[in-house]
């Protein structure tokens, strides 16, 4: 089934990591080789830790899909510290390294251990009385319960910090509040809560698009307005809007495209989202030619995370069109650079596809 869904959460001090999860939306095959959706079952979603080892195989120095949401831009500070003070014996500079040790825990996969350096941290900064560390931390927490998907104890954190943020002066229009807001709307999604999330978003796109006139070249801004549409857009193909996705996640290729420039991963995964609502509206030259252009795109990054997936992807489009040969070998070609690349969810994908092509040659 073709889903490669993009999923923008965090990994902090680095980029939006791809998560695989079991309530985006997918597209599958029938028996009878029709394509529906299913948004209980995913198949090719690039898990974070196969997507980070195959980026650290990767020579591409393209820009990455988001420095947004992260702790850094939260509160985008490391509670004054510079590298020099890091060495001194201070209370601060103490603190600084054990946010920093927590942080090469989470980029190492080390959640557990994260968890303890964040709580040590927390005591350090409460010692300290510093109002901004402990928001900071807090950030750090929320981030975390996000990326491990324990999203009601990730959206407790978040509001703690949205309170704290509000006493220390921020409105709801604040940046910080609205990519707070932002995520908030997308966990709800996740959970299957999709009328809280439609109202989050809601919210959220009406104040960032006051921003984004009045802030036009804040690319921060631009980067939170496009990537919280396609999170959108995620939620409206759930609700069956298939059209007003693929209008939104188009409206954020756009958006992020004027931020990162033409070449970047986040437009290789939002052009798999825009190719699966064409399917969906049984549009499949275009959802083909649309997955052509993120395989171009993808190779050019080097991006072999996505390439097999986008692969797969393809056969099965062509299958849709009844092109059998050209379905077959793009999936075969789907597993070769799955395994090439050690990446099982490129070669689940394939192996998906391939057994749909035997199924429907056999009738």
């Amino acid at each position: 089934m073709l889903v490669k869904n993009f999923s923008k959460l965090t990994q902090i001090f680095g980029r939006l990591r791809y998560v695989r999860s079991p309530y985006d939306y997918s597209i599958g095959i029938h028996q009878n080789c029709r394509l529906r959706f299913d948004g209980l079952r995913s198949l090719c979603i690039i898990h974070p830790k196969e997507q980070q080892r195959q980026r650290q195989k990767s020579s591409s120095s393209s820009p990455p899909p988001s420095l947004l949401f992260t702790a850094a831009f939260s509160f985008n500070f490391l509670l004054g510290g510079s590298s020099d003070k890091d060495e001194e014996d201070t209370p601060e500079a103490k603190l600084i390294n054990t946010i920093k040790r927590s942080i090469l825990c989470i980029q190492n996969d080390q959640y557990d251990k994260a968890e303890q350096m964040l709580h040590l941290a927390l005591r350090m900064a409460q010692d300290m009385q510093s109002f901004k560390g402990i928001t900071y931390v807090y950030d750090l927490m929320a981030n975390l319960a996000m990326e491990r998907e324990q999203f009601r104890k990730a959206e407790k954190l978040f509001v703690d910090v949205m309170k704290r943020l509000m006493s220390d002066g921020h409105s709801e229009d604040s940046p910080k509040i609205l990519h707070i807001s932002s995520k908030i709307a997308h966990m709800s999604q996740l959970q299957g809560e999709l009328e809280k999330s439609f109202q989050g978003f809601t919210w959220t796109l009406q104040r960032l698009a006051k921003l984004v006139q009045s802030m036009p070249e804040d690319n921060d801004i631009l980067e939170l307005y496009g990537l919280t549409k396609n999170w959108f857009g995620q939620l409206l193909m759930k609700q069956g809007k298939y059209d007003e996705a693929r209008k939104l996640f188009k409206e954020a290729l756009d958006i992020l495209i004027g931020v990162y420039g033409t070449l970047n991963d986040a437009s290789v995964t939002i052009l798999n989202n825009i190719s699966v609502a064409y399917v969906n509206l049984e549009q499949y030259a275009e959802a083909r030619e649309t997955l052509l252009q993120a395989l171009s795109m993808a190779k050019e990054l080097k991006d072999t995370a996505q390439e097999g997936i986008i692969q797969a992807n393809l056969g099965l489009v062509y299958l849709r069109e009844g092109l059998l040969k050209e379905a077959e070998n793009f999936c075969k070609l789907a597993w070769k650079t799955g395994k090439k690349q050690e990446n099982a969810d490129a070669i689940e994908q394939a192996e998906y596809c391939l057994n749909e092509i035997k199924s429907c040659m056999k009738n």
